[in-house]
Protein backbone atom coordinates (compact mmCIF):
# COMPACT_ATOMS: atom_id res chain seq x y z
CA UNK A 1 0.00 0.00 0.00
CA UNK A 2 1.50 3.84 -0.86
CA UNK A 3 0.24 6.96 1.07
CA UNK A 4 -2.47 8.95 -0.50
CA UNK A 5 -0.64 10.58 -3.38
CA UNK A 6 -2.21 13.14 -6.30
CA UNK A 7 -4.95 10.45 -7.73
CA UNK A 8 -6.02 9.20 -4.53
CA UNK A 9 -6.83 12.54 -3.39
CA UNK A 10 -9.17 13.45 -6.53
CA UNK A 11 -10.52 9.79 -6.70
CA UNK A 12 -11.76 10.73 -3.12
CA UNK A 13 -13.05 14.27 -3.61
CA UNK A 14 -14.81 12.58 -5.99
CA UNK A 15 -16.49 9.70 -4.40
CA UNK A 16 -18.23 9.34 -0.97
CA UNK A 17 -20.17 5.31 -1.50
CA UNK A 18 -17.49 3.99 1.83
CA UNK A 19 -17.74 0.74 3.15
CA UNK A 20 -16.17 1.30 6.96
CA UNK A 21 -14.59 -1.57 8.46
CA UNK A 22 -13.74 -2.24 12.10
CA UNK A 23 -13.14 -4.96 14.88
CA UNK A 24 -16.47 -6.09 17.10
CA UNK A 25 -14.80 -6.87 20.97
CA UNK A 26 -14.41 -10.22 20.78
CA UNK A 27 -11.87 -8.95 17.25
CA UNK A 28 -14.11 -10.62 14.53
CA UNK A 29 -14.56 -7.97 11.52
CA UNK A 30 -17.54 -5.73 10.99
CA UNK A 31 -18.44 -2.95 8.27
CA UNK A 32 -20.65 -0.66 7.86
CA UNK A 33 -21.92 1.29 4.40
CA UNK A 34 -21.78 4.94 4.96
CA UNK A 35 -21.14 8.25 3.15
CA UNK A 36 -17.93 9.30 3.69
CA UNK A 37 -16.72 13.28 3.28
CA UNK A 38 -13.06 14.43 2.09
CA UNK A 39 -11.89 17.75 3.31
CA UNK A 40 -8.55 16.15 2.38
CA UNK A 41 -6.25 14.14 4.66
CA UNK A 42 -8.89 12.73 6.65
CA UNK A 43 -12.62 10.67 5.42
CA UNK A 44 -15.35 11.81 7.51
CA UNK A 45 -18.35 10.18 9.04
CA UNK A 46 -21.91 11.72 10.67
CA UNK A 47 -23.16 8.99 13.08
CA UNK A 48 -25.38 8.23 16.66
CA UNK A 49 -22.55 9.08 19.27
CA UNK A 50 -24.47 5.92 20.92
CA UNK A 51 -23.65 3.47 17.78
CA UNK A 52 -21.56 0.16 18.36
CA UNK A 53 -19.15 1.76 15.55
CA UNK A 54 -18.42 4.27 18.30
CA UNK A 55 -17.81 1.66 20.86
CA UNK A 56 -16.07 -0.35 18.44
CA UNK A 57 -13.44 2.13 17.11
CA UNK A 58 -13.17 4.23 20.99
CA UNK A 59 -11.64 0.57 21.60
CA UNK A 60 -9.72 -0.12 19.25
CA UNK A 61 -8.78 2.57 16.43
CA UNK A 62 -7.88 -0.02 14.03
CA UNK A 63 -9.97 0.46 10.36
CA UNK A 64 -10.05 -0.07 6.98
CA UNK A 65 -11.89 1.61 4.32
CA UNK A 66 -13.24 0.72 0.64
CA UNK A 67 -14.45 3.41 -1.38
CA UNK A 68 -16.59 1.92 -4.51
CA UNK A 69 -18.36 4.52 -6.29
CA UNK A 70 -21.85 2.60 -8.34
CA UNK A 71 -20.52 3.46 -11.59
CA UNK A 72 -16.96 2.61 -10.91
CA UNK A 73 -14.31 0.35 -12.52
CA UNK A 74 -12.33 0.75 -9.69
CA UNK A 75 -12.23 0.63 -5.83
CA UNK A 76 -9.96 2.02 -3.38
CA UNK A 77 -9.18 -0.11 -0.30
CA UNK A 78 -7.43 2.52 2.80
CA UNK A 79 -6.03 1.32 6.16
CA UNK A 80 -5.11 3.36 9.03
CA UNK A 81 -7.31 4.57 12.33
CA UNK A 82 -11.03 6.10 13.21
CA UNK A 83 -11.82 8.42 16.21
CA UNK A 84 -14.44 10.58 17.07
CA UNK A 85 -13.85 14.00 16.60
CA UNK A 86 -14.97 15.36 20.11
CA UNK A 87 -17.14 17.99 20.89
CA UNK A 88 -17.90 17.86 16.67
CA UNK A 89 -20.85 17.36 15.10
CA UNK A 90 -20.96 18.17 11.59
CA UNK A 91 -18.35 16.60 9.20
CA UNK A 92 -15.80 19.53 8.38
CA UNK A 93 -16.65 20.20 4.29
CA UNK A 94 -19.45 22.45 4.03
CA UNK A 95 -21.30 20.80 1.30
CA UNK A 96 -24.17 22.73 0.34
CA UNK A 97 -25.39 20.81 -2.53
CA UNK A 98 -26.62 17.49 -2.72
CA UNK A 99 -23.91 14.48 -3.10
CA UNK A 100 -24.56 13.03 -6.70
CA UNK A 101 -23.00 9.55 -6.60
CA UNK A 102 -25.13 8.81 -3.23
CA UNK A 103 -28.84 8.68 -3.48
CA UNK A 104 -30.89 10.59 -0.49
CA UNK A 105 -34.15 10.17 -0.36
CA UNK A 106 -35.84 13.66 0.09
CA UNK A 107 -36.18 14.81 4.23
CA UNK A 108 -33.28 12.34 5.31
CA UNK A 109 -30.47 14.78 4.54
CA UNK A 110 -32.33 17.54 6.58
CA UNK A 111 -33.22 14.93 8.94
CA UNK A 112 -29.41 14.57 9.61
CA UNK A 113 -28.14 17.99 9.48
CA UNK A 114 -31.15 18.52 12.64
CA UNK A 115 -29.61 15.84 14.91
CA UNK A 116 -25.95 16.95 13.87
CA UNK A 117 -27.01 20.32 15.91
CA UNK A 118 -28.93 18.79 18.35
CA UNK A 119 -25.63 16.76 19.35
CA UNK A 120 -27.00 13.76 18.83
CA UNK A 121 -24.56 13.15 15.95
CA UNK A 122 -20.71 12.83 16.15
CA UNK A 123 -17.97 13.42 13.75
CA UNK A 124 -15.85 9.57 13.11
CA UNK A 125 -12.48 10.51 11.53
CA UNK A 126 -10.77 8.06 9.16
CA UNK A 127 -7.26 9.31 9.29
CA UNK A 128 -5.66 6.69 6.22
CA UNK A 129 -2.08 5.28 6.34
CA UNK A 130 -1.82 3.37 2.99
CA UNK A 131 -3.99 2.79 -0.02
CA UNK A 132 -4.35 0.80 -2.91
CA UNK A 133 -6.30 0.96 -6.14
CA UNK A 134 -8.04 -2.87 -6.69
CA UNK A 135 -9.77 -3.01 -10.51
CA UNK A 136 -12.14 -5.79 -11.35
CA UNK A 137 -15.91 -5.24 -10.46
CA UNK A 138 -17.96 -4.78 -13.53
CA UNK A 139 -20.23 -1.65 -14.07
CA UNK A 140 -23.08 -3.38 -14.99
CA UNK A 141 -24.31 -6.76 -14.28
CA UNK A 142 -24.06 -7.97 -18.08
CA UNK A 143 -20.07 -6.86 -18.31
CA UNK A 144 -17.66 -9.20 -17.10
CA UNK A 145 -15.10 -8.71 -14.04
CA UNK A 146 -11.92 -8.32 -14.85
CA UNK A 147 -8.75 -9.07 -12.91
Amino acid sequence: MTTIGPDEDAFLRESSRVFLLGTRADGSPTGWPMVGLYPGGALEFSTYGTSQKVRDFARNPAAACVVAPVDGERALVLRGTCSVVEGQHAPTTAATSPLVDVPVADGIAEGAQARMRSGKRVVLRFVPDGAKFVAGYATSPSEPADG
